[in-house]
């Protein structure tokens, strides 16, 4: 993870609801990084406009951002090490979930 936490934003010209899509905004080491989360569970991290990592089955809006934002962590402080493994590549559903320490879906 990253030494300070990224600070990420709402995106506040959507309408809030409990039904609606939430975005989030955030900039980090010179990259924009958006966060969407659906009120069933489903999300999708991208870096720079390429998407990063999806999630299809999380608990809940909150669940599937929490998980996100420590993936968008985790890729800031590779890039800031210099790796950059996991650039150009998707991280599908369940290799987070196995990453986590959660059950495979």
């Amino acid at each position: 993870m990253t030494d300070k936490p990224i600070d990420w934003t709402p995106d506040l010209s959507l309408p809030t609801s409990k039904s609606t899509v939430q975005h989030f905004i955030a900039n980090a080491g010179g990259d924009r990084l958006e966060i969407d989360t659906t009120p069933w569970g489903e999300a999708d991290l991208t870096v720079n406009g390429q998407s990063i990592a999806h999630l299809a089955t999380a608990p809940s809006a909150g669940d599937a951002f929490r998980t996100l934002e420590a993936v968008a962590e985790d890729f800031e402080a590779g890039r800031e090490s210099g790796r950059d493994a996991h650039l150009g590549q998707a991280i599908e559903d369940d290799e987070v979930r196995e990453r986590l320490g959660l059950p495979r879906s």
